[in-house]
Protein backbone atom coordinates (compact mmCIF):
# COMPACT_ATOMS: atom_id res chain seq x y z
CA UNK A 1 0.00 0.00 0.00
CA UNK A 2 1.35 3.40 -1.26
CA UNK A 3 1.90 5.37 1.85
CA UNK A 4 3.82 8.55 0.17
CA UNK A 5 2.72 11.35 -2.15
CA UNK A 6 4.96 12.46 -4.64
CA UNK A 7 4.43 15.95 -6.76
CA UNK A 8 6.40 17.35 -9.62
CA UNK A 9 6.38 20.68 -10.52
CA UNK A 10 8.25 22.98 -12.92
CA UNK A 11 7.22 25.86 -10.62
CA UNK A 12 10.27 27.44 -8.14
CA UNK A 13 9.33 27.49 -4.88
CA UNK A 14 8.03 29.34 -2.97
CA UNK A 15 5.81 31.39 -5.32
CA UNK A 16 2.74 33.24 -4.91
CA UNK A 17 0.94 32.08 -8.21
CA UNK A 18 -2.30 30.10 -8.28
CA UNK A 19 -0.53 26.99 -9.38
CA UNK A 20 1.53 26.90 -5.74
CA UNK A 21 -2.43 27.40 -4.03
CA UNK A 22 -3.33 24.29 -6.25
CA UNK A 23 -0.26 22.20 -5.43
CA UNK A 24 -0.13 22.71 -1.38
CA UNK A 25 -4.15 22.36 -1.71
CA UNK A 26 -3.80 19.11 -3.32
CA UNK A 27 -0.88 17.72 -1.31
CA UNK A 28 -2.64 18.63 1.97
CA UNK A 29 -5.67 17.22 1.00
CA UNK A 30 -4.10 13.99 -0.54
CA UNK A 31 -2.45 13.44 2.83
CA UNK A 32 -5.86 12.34 4.07
CA UNK A 33 -5.03 9.34 2.81
CA UNK A 34 -1.69 9.41 2.83
CA UNK A 35 1.44 9.04 5.44
CA UNK A 36 3.90 12.05 4.23
CA UNK A 37 4.50 13.80 1.06
CA UNK A 38 7.25 14.93 -1.42
CA UNK A 39 7.33 17.28 -3.51
CA UNK A 40 9.85 18.25 -6.17
CA UNK A 41 10.96 21.52 -7.98
CA UNK A 42 13.44 23.06 -9.79
CA UNK A 43 14.60 25.63 -7.00
CA UNK A 44 13.26 26.08 -3.48
CA UNK A 45 14.57 28.48 -1.01
CA UNK A 46 16.03 26.45 2.04
CA UNK A 47 15.33 29.40 3.92
CA UNK A 48 11.49 29.10 3.72
CA UNK A 49 10.91 26.46 6.80
CA UNK A 50 8.10 24.20 6.94
CA UNK A 51 5.51 26.05 9.52
CA UNK A 52 5.97 29.22 6.74
CA UNK A 53 4.81 27.43 3.74
CA UNK A 54 1.85 25.44 6.14
CA UNK A 55 0.45 29.04 7.59
CA UNK A 56 0.49 30.64 3.78
CA UNK A 57 -1.32 27.89 1.73
CA UNK A 58 -3.70 27.62 5.66
CA UNK A 59 -2.73 23.86 5.73
CA UNK A 60 -4.38 21.74 7.65
CA UNK A 61 -2.35 18.83 8.35
CA UNK A 62 -0.06 17.60 10.62
CA UNK A 63 1.66 15.27 8.50
CA UNK A 64 5.08 15.94 7.32
CA UNK A 65 5.71 17.50 3.86
CA UNK A 66 9.10 17.41 2.75
CA UNK A 67 10.11 19.98 -0.63
CA UNK A 68 13.65 19.50 -2.46
CA UNK A 69 14.66 20.82 -5.22
CA UNK A 70 16.73 19.10 -7.85
CA UNK A 71 19.40 22.52 -8.29
CA UNK A 72 20.30 25.41 -6.70
CA UNK A 73 20.87 27.87 -9.30
CA UNK A 74 18.97 26.98 -12.32
CA UNK A 75 15.97 27.79 -13.75
CA UNK A 76 13.57 26.77 -16.84
CA UNK A 77 13.74 28.98 -19.40
CA UNK A 78 15.60 26.53 -22.02
CA UNK A 79 14.32 23.20 -23.89
CA UNK A 80 17.79 21.58 -22.85
CA UNK A 81 17.44 23.06 -19.07
CA UNK A 82 13.67 21.40 -18.92
CA UNK A 83 15.10 18.06 -20.43
CA UNK A 84 17.74 18.34 -17.87
CA UNK A 85 15.37 18.52 -15.18
CA UNK A 86 12.89 16.17 -16.19
CA UNK A 87 15.23 13.26 -16.49
CA UNK A 88 16.89 14.43 -12.93
CA UNK A 89 13.46 13.92 -11.49
CA UNK A 90 12.95 10.54 -13.16
CA UNK A 91 16.03 9.10 -12.52
CA UNK A 92 15.57 10.09 -8.85
CA UNK A 93 11.76 8.17 -8.58
CA UNK A 94 13.28 5.12 -10.65
CA UNK A 95 12.28 3.19 -7.98
CA UNK A 96 9.57 4.13 -6.58
CA UNK A 97 6.27 2.64 -5.66
CA UNK A 98 3.80 5.42 -4.47
CA UNK A 99 1.30 7.79 -5.67
CA UNK A 100 3.22 10.34 -7.91
CA UNK A 101 1.52 13.38 -9.94
CA UNK A 102 3.73 14.84 -12.37
CA UNK A 103 2.67 18.55 -13.56
CA UNK A 104 6.02 18.51 -16.06
CA UNK A 105 5.28 16.64 -19.12
CA UNK A 106 8.84 15.71 -19.84
CA UNK A 107 9.46 14.63 -16.48
CA UNK A 108 6.35 12.23 -17.34
CA UNK A 109 8.51 10.80 -20.50
CA UNK A 110 11.37 10.13 -18.38
CA UNK A 111 9.44 8.35 -15.77
CA UNK A 112 7.85 6.42 -18.68
CA UNK A 113 10.91 5.34 -19.63
CA UNK A 114 11.73 4.04 -16.13
CA UNK A 115 8.64 2.56 -16.03
CA UNK A 116 7.19 4.45 -13.15
CA UNK A 117 3.44 4.73 -13.07
CA UNK A 118 2.39 8.14 -12.21
CA UNK A 119 -0.29 10.57 -12.87
CA UNK A 120 -0.11 13.30 -15.68
CA UNK A 121 -1.73 16.88 -14.93
CA UNK A 122 -1.89 19.09 -17.59
CA UNK A 123 -3.67 22.75 -17.00
CA UNK A 124 -2.78 24.63 -20.51
CA UNK A 125 -1.57 24.31 -24.48
CA UNK A 126 1.27 22.55 -24.95
CA UNK A 127 4.19 24.90 -26.78
CA UNK A 128 7.75 24.38 -28.14
CA UNK A 129 9.22 21.29 -26.81
CA UNK A 130 6.69 19.93 -24.80
CA UNK A 131 3.79 19.94 -27.79
CA UNK A 132 6.64 18.38 -29.90
CA UNK A 133 7.19 15.54 -27.65
CA UNK A 134 3.12 15.16 -27.23
CA UNK A 135 2.62 15.54 -31.36
CA UNK A 136 5.50 13.17 -31.95
CA UNK A 137 6.34 10.42 -28.89
CA UNK A 138 2.99 9.39 -28.24
CA UNK A 139 4.10 8.31 -25.01
CA UNK A 140 1.27 9.85 -23.03
CA UNK A 141 -0.69 5.89 -24.25
CA UNK A 142 1.83 4.50 -22.30
CA UNK A 143 0.73 2.25 -19.04
CA UNK A 144 2.87 3.74 -16.94
CA UNK A 145 0.58 6.89 -16.71
CA UNK A 146 -2.36 5.72 -15.35
CA UNK A 147 -4.23 9.15 -16.59
CA UNK A 148 -3.89 12.14 -17.71
CA UNK A 149 -5.66 14.41 -15.99
CA UNK A 150 -7.45 18.26 -17.34
CA UNK A 151 -8.44 20.52 -15.47
CA UNK A 152 -11.56 21.47 -17.64
CA UNK A 153 -13.35 19.96 -20.67
CA UNK A 154 -12.47 22.81 -22.72
CA UNK A 155 -9.02 21.66 -22.32
CA UNK A 156 -9.24 18.01 -23.19
CA UNK A 157 -10.82 18.71 -26.55
CA UNK A 158 -7.70 20.49 -27.62
CA UNK A 159 -5.33 17.25 -26.75
CA UNK A 160 -8.53 14.75 -28.29
CA UNK A 161 -7.25 11.76 -26.19
CA UNK A 162 -9.19 8.56 -26.17
CA UNK A 163 -11.67 8.89 -23.56
CA UNK A 164 -10.63 6.25 -21.48
CA UNK A 165 -7.35 7.54 -20.97
CA UNK A 166 -7.76 11.06 -19.27
CA UNK A 167 -10.33 12.22 -16.72
CA UNK A 168 -11.63 15.98 -15.96
CA UNK A 169 -11.28 17.25 -12.46
CA UNK A 170 -11.48 21.20 -12.10
CA UNK A 171 -9.92 23.30 -9.62
CA UNK A 172 -11.31 23.13 -6.29
CA UNK A 173 -11.73 25.18 -2.89
CA UNK A 174 -11.18 23.71 0.72
CA UNK A 175 -14.38 24.03 2.63
CA UNK A 176 -12.46 23.95 5.75
CA UNK A 177 -11.22 27.44 4.84
CA UNK A 178 -14.54 29.23 4.51
CA UNK A 179 -17.21 29.25 6.80
CA UNK A 180 -20.78 27.97 4.62
CA UNK A 181 -22.99 30.08 6.03
CA UNK A 182 -22.35 33.73 4.80
CA UNK A 183 -24.94 36.95 5.71
CA UNK A 184 -26.13 38.80 2.61
CA UNK A 185 -26.12 42.56 3.53
CA UNK A 186 -29.75 44.18 2.34
CA UNK A 187 -27.44 46.40 0.02
CA UNK A 188 -24.63 46.21 -1.94
CA UNK A 189 -21.39 48.26 -1.00
CA UNK A 190 -17.60 46.54 -1.77
CA UNK A 191 -17.56 45.05 -4.73
CA UNK A 192 -13.80 42.77 -4.68
CA UNK A 193 -11.60 41.38 -7.25
CA UNK A 194 -9.11 39.12 -6.73
CA UNK A 195 -6.26 37.73 -8.50
CA UNK A 196 -3.73 39.30 -11.79
CA UNK A 197 -3.98 42.39 -13.41
CA UNK A 198 -2.78 40.71 -17.06
CA UNK A 199 -4.46 41.17 -20.42
CA UNK A 200 -7.34 39.88 -20.85
CA UNK A 201 -8.31 39.57 -16.77
CA UNK A 202 -11.28 42.40 -17.02
CA UNK A 203 -9.35 45.27 -14.66
CA UNK A 204 -9.93 48.13 -17.31
CA UNK A 205 -13.29 46.92 -17.37
CA UNK A 206 -13.72 47.23 -13.34
CA UNK A 207 -12.05 50.35 -13.36
CA UNK A 208 -14.45 51.85 -16.10
CA UNK A 209 -17.60 50.31 -13.75
CA UNK A 210 -16.37 52.55 -10.86
CA UNK A 211 -16.47 55.88 -13.04
CA UNK A 212 -19.91 54.30 -14.31
CA UNK A 213 -21.06 53.04 -10.16
CA UNK A 214 -19.95 56.05 -8.18
CA UNK A 215 -22.46 54.28 -5.22
CA UNK A 216 -19.77 50.86 -5.11
CA UNK A 217 -16.44 50.58 -3.54
CA UNK A 218 -14.24 48.76 -5.73
CA UNK A 219 -11.33 46.68 -4.23
CA UNK A 220 -8.56 44.61 -6.39
CA UNK A 221 -5.82 42.98 -5.11
CA UNK A 222 -3.82 40.95 -7.57
CA UNK A 223 -0.04 41.04 -9.53
CA UNK A 224 -0.30 44.58 -9.91
CA UNK A 225 0.23 46.77 -13.14
CA UNK A 226 2.01 50.06 -12.57
CA UNK A 227 -0.54 52.00 -14.98
CA UNK A 228 -3.45 50.91 -13.40
CA UNK A 229 -3.54 54.07 -10.30
CA UNK A 230 -6.15 54.11 -7.72
CA UNK A 231 -9.19 56.38 -7.34
CA UNK A 232 -12.25 57.70 -5.21
CA UNK A 233 -13.95 54.28 -5.38
CA UNK A 234 -11.32 52.25 -7.03
CA UNK A 235 -8.72 51.02 -4.48
CA UNK A 236 -5.46 48.92 -6.27
CA UNK A 237 -3.79 46.59 -3.52
CA UNK A 238 -0.88 44.28 -3.92
CA UNK A 239 -1.30 40.21 -4.23
CA UNK A 240 -1.86 38.89 -0.89
CA UNK A 241 -1.38 35.40 0.90
CA UNK A 242 -4.01 32.55 0.25
CA UNK A 243 -4.79 32.95 4.04
CA UNK A 244 -4.82 36.64 3.71
CA UNK A 245 -7.27 36.18 0.61
CA UNK A 246 -9.56 33.95 2.83
CA UNK A 247 -10.05 37.13 5.21
CA UNK A 248 -9.84 39.60 2.80
CA UNK A 249 -12.99 38.01 0.90
CA UNK A 250 -15.43 38.08 3.00
CA UNK A 251 -15.52 41.49 3.74
CA UNK A 252 -17.22 41.56 -0.12
CA UNK A 253 -20.96 42.29 -1.00
CA UNK A 254 -20.36 41.28 -4.64
CA UNK A 255 -17.64 39.26 -6.08
CA UNK A 256 -16.49 39.78 -10.17
CA UNK A 257 -14.51 37.72 -12.44
CA UNK A 258 -14.32 39.52 -15.81
CA UNK A 259 -12.31 37.47 -17.98
CA UNK A 260 -12.34 38.93 -21.77
CA UNK A 261 -12.57 36.45 -24.80
CA UNK A 262 -8.44 36.30 -25.08
CA UNK A 263 -6.83 35.74 -20.95
CA UNK A 264 -2.99 36.09 -21.17
CA UNK A 265 -1.12 34.41 -18.19
CA UNK A 266 1.91 36.72 -18.20
CA UNK A 267 1.85 41.01 -18.99
CA UNK A 268 3.66 41.00 -21.92
CA UNK A 269 0.69 39.58 -24.61
CA UNK A 270 -1.67 36.90 -25.24
CA UNK A 271 0.94 33.74 -26.94
CA UNK A 272 -0.77 32.02 -24.33
CA UNK A 273 -4.05 32.66 -24.50
CA UNK A 274 -6.17 30.43 -21.85
CA UNK A 275 -9.65 31.80 -22.13
CA UNK A 276 -10.78 28.27 -23.70
CA UNK A 277 -9.68 26.35 -20.91
CA UNK A 278 -9.25 27.97 -17.79
CA UNK A 279 -10.22 26.24 -14.54
CA UNK A 280 -9.74 29.55 -12.30
CA UNK A 281 -8.65 28.90 -8.79
CA UNK A 282 -10.51 31.95 -7.52
CA UNK A 283 -13.67 30.69 -9.02
CA UNK A 284 -14.35 28.07 -6.57
CA UNK A 285 -12.93 30.57 -3.76
CA UNK A 286 -15.69 32.75 -4.52
CA UNK A 287 -18.52 30.51 -4.97
CA UNK A 288 -17.30 28.73 -1.19
CA UNK A 289 -18.13 32.04 0.07
CA UNK A 290 -21.51 32.26 -0.73
CA UNK A 291 -20.63 36.11 -1.92
CA UNK A 292 -22.88 36.46 -5.21
CA UNK A 293 -20.69 36.28 -8.31
CA UNK A 294 -20.87 37.93 -11.30
CA UNK A 295 -18.86 36.81 -14.13
CA UNK A 296 -18.24 36.64 -18.12
CA UNK A 297 -20.29 34.24 -19.83
CA UNK A 298 -17.20 32.07 -21.19
CA UNK A 299 -17.84 28.71 -22.73
CA UNK A 300 -15.46 27.25 -20.19
CA UNK A 301 -16.68 28.71 -17.05
CA UNK A 302 -20.10 27.40 -17.78
CA UNK A 303 -19.09 24.25 -16.70
CA UNK A 304 -19.54 25.17 -13.34
CA UNK A 305 -21.76 28.18 -13.25
CA UNK A 306 -24.82 28.69 -14.01
CA UNK A 307 -26.64 32.05 -15.45
CA UNK A 308 -29.21 33.33 -12.44
CA UNK A 309 -28.64 30.15 -10.43
CA UNK A 310 -25.07 30.29 -8.74
CA UNK A 311 -23.92 33.58 -10.62
CA UNK A 312 -25.39 36.43 -12.54
CA UNK A 313 -23.06 35.37 -16.29
CA UNK A 314 -22.88 38.77 -18.65
CA UNK A 315 -23.04 37.86 -22.15
CA UNK A 316 -21.60 41.22 -23.44
CA UNK A 317 -18.61 41.16 -21.48
CA UNK A 318 -16.61 43.38 -23.10
CA UNK A 319 -19.46 46.53 -22.57
CA UNK A 320 -19.12 47.90 -18.88
CA UNK A 321 -22.68 49.43 -19.09
CA UNK A 322 -23.49 45.13 -19.30
CA UNK A 323 -21.77 44.97 -15.96
CA UNK A 324 -23.51 47.63 -14.39
CA UNK A 325 -26.89 46.51 -15.55
CA UNK A 326 -26.07 43.43 -14.22
CA UNK A 327 -24.76 44.54 -10.47
CA UNK A 328 -28.00 47.16 -10.12
CA UNK A 329 -30.17 44.35 -10.69
CA UNK A 330 -28.43 42.67 -7.48
CA UNK A 331 -28.30 45.34 -5.76
CA UNK A 332 -32.13 46.05 -5.92
CA UNK A 333 -32.94 42.58 -6.07
CA UNK A 334 -32.54 41.00 -2.47
CA UNK A 335 -33.80 37.51 -3.25
CA UNK A 336 -31.83 37.09 -6.52
CA UNK A 337 -28.58 37.16 -4.63
CA UNK A 338 -29.93 34.86 -1.87
CA UNK A 339 -30.35 32.52 -4.32
CA UNK A 340 -26.97 32.79 -6.15
CA UNK A 341 -25.60 32.51 -2.39
CA UNK A 342 -27.51 29.23 -1.59
CA UNK A 343 -26.62 27.55 -4.88
CA UNK A 344 -22.88 29.03 -5.60
CA UNK A 345 -22.42 27.16 -1.86
CA UNK A 346 -24.04 23.74 -3.07
CA UNK A 347 -21.47 24.20 -5.84
CA UNK A 348 -18.48 24.78 -3.78
CA UNK A 349 -19.46 21.67 -1.47
CA UNK A 350 -19.44 19.72 -5.21
CA UNK A 351 -16.39 20.79 -5.89
CA UNK A 352 -13.75 20.27 -2.80
CA UNK A 353 -10.14 19.58 -2.79
CA UNK A 354 -10.54 16.44 -0.61
CA UNK A 355 -13.21 15.32 -3.65
CA UNK A 356 -10.56 15.87 -6.21
CA UNK A 357 -8.01 14.20 -3.97
CA UNK A 358 -9.99 10.80 -3.37
CA UNK A 359 -10.52 10.32 -7.02
CA UNK A 360 -7.06 10.46 -7.75
CA UNK A 361 -6.93 8.35 -4.64
CA UNK A 362 -9.02 5.67 -5.44
CA UNK A 363 -7.83 5.52 -9.50
CA UNK A 364 -4.62 5.26 -8.48
CA UNK A 365 -5.59 2.16 -5.93
CA UNK A 366 -7.64 0.54 -8.92
CA UNK A 367 -4.86 1.02 -11.59
CA UNK A 368 -1.73 0.65 -9.51
CA UNK A 369 -1.57 -3.13 -10.37
CA UNK A 370 -2.54 -3.05 -13.49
Amino acid sequence: MAKKIIYITDLSLPSNKAQAVHIFKMIDNLLMFMDEALLICPKFNKNVKAKNYKNYFNLHTKKKIKVISIFKNFNLNSSINRLIYGFKVALKLKDENNLIISRSLIASLFLTIFKVKHFLEIHQELKGLTKFLFLNLKFIYSKQIIKVIFISKGLSKFYKLNYDKYIILHDACDLRDFKLKHRLKKNIKNIYYLGSFYKGRGVEIIKRLAHLTPEFNYYLYGLRDENIKSFKNFKVFPLVSYKQTIKLIKNADLLLMPYQSKVSINSLNFNDDISKFISPLKMFEYLATGIPLVSSDLEVLKEKLVNRKNSILIKNYATPLSWKKAILELSKNYNLRKKISKNSLLTASKNTWRQRSEKIYNIFLQKKYD
